[in-house]
């Protein structure tokens, strides 16, 4: 029995969730590089939404 290996499980639920949470970390990240605030926010409204005002920060 000394002489035997252990068979060593390949698929462990531990591993696939940090797996899968690595893969969504990345996911999100990229999403969030490569998207802008306004882009969102005028896909869910429809409209141009105005996120900041130049005239009232010069008054």
């Amino acid at each position: 029995m000394s002489g035997e290996k252990k068979k060593v499980k390949l698929f462990r639920p531990v591993l696939a969730l940090v797996i899968g949470l690595l893969i969504m970390l990345i996911s999100f990240g990229t999403y969030m590089v490569h998207t802008t605030l306004e882009d969102v926010l005028e896909e869910e409204y429809g409209v141009p939404v105005v996120t900041h005002d130049q005239s009232s920060s010069q008054s």
